[in-house]
Order: structure tokens, then C-alpha cells, then sequence
């Protein structure tokens, strides 16, 4: 039983690359729209606000990587959680690697927004949270 569930487990966070993350940066968003039918279970995600910070100011952005960090490490806690503190590091760096991967072009995306937002009043990225998530 825990053999069976640590290969899914490993296998899972291998495979975030193709299958298990699914995420469209804020200003493609308004583009597509994407369902994804799946076990509430089975899907681990955390939702990170910045609508009380200025991001066009290196403070505000340096607190919302502060806030992205504890995301990341909340959500790699949730999924390594079933899996023995035994096994490589490297599980639990690929989890936090991926899950930057996701949140980083979201980070941007924010930034360029409040950065348009402060220099010419508008922009054309569409407010929203950051969301990482992954396979459990």
C-alpha cells in the first residue's frame, strides 16, 4: 500500500511538466477558457492575493515573492506530506521548482500590470490572484 502510493506520488510530481499543470498566465486568460474535470482530491492548488500591494514598487513585489514562498512551500508540504522524509531531496525540489515555474510568469504578468497602471493609467493585463497547483 505505501509502495503503491509513493510511486503515484513520485510519478505525479514527475509528470507536473505534461499533464498536472495547467495554467494560462492573467492576460491569456481573458483568451481561452480551459476546463479541467478531475477528483477534488487529486488536485492540490493555493491561491495567493496581492490586491493590498503596489507592485510597482520593489517592496510590494519583494512581499508578494514572500507570499508565493509560503504558497510554494505550503503546497509541496500538502503533497510530500504522505511521502517518507527518507526519500530524496530531490522530490521535494523538483515540487518547488515547478510550482516557481508556474508562479513566475504569473509574478511578471502582475508587475507589468501595476507598472502599466502607475506610468500611463491602464493596462491591458486583467487583474487576478496568483494560482499554483498540483497532482496529490
Amino acid at each position: 500500500m505505501l509502495g503503491s502510493k509513493l510511486f503515484i506520488g513520485c510519478a505525479a510530481i514527475f509528470a507536473t511538466g505534461t499533464e498536472f499543470f495547467l495554467t494560462v498566465p492573467p492576460a491569456r486568460a481573458a483568451d481561452r477558457q480551459i476546463s479541467v474535470i478531475a477528483p477534488a482530491d487529486l488536485i492540490i492548488y493555493r491561491q495567493v492575493s496581492f490586491s493590498d500591494l503596489n507592485l510597482a514598487l520593489p517592496a510590494g513585489q519583494t512581499t508578494l515573492r514572500h507570499r508565493v514562498g509560503g504558497a510554494v512551500h505550503s503546497l509541496c508540504d500538502a503533497v510530500m506530506g504522505n511521502v517518507s522524509m527518507s526519500m530524496p531531496q530531490i522530490l521535494r525540489s523538483r515540487c518547488h521548482d515547478d510550482a516557481w515555474s508556474q508562479a513566475n510568469p504569473q509574478i511578471a504578468s502582475a508587475v507589468q500590470r501595476a507598472q502599466d497602471l502607475a506610468a500611463t493609467g491602464t493596462s491591458s493585463i486583467t487583474a487576478a490572484s496568483i494560482v499554483i497547483s498540483i497532482s496529490n
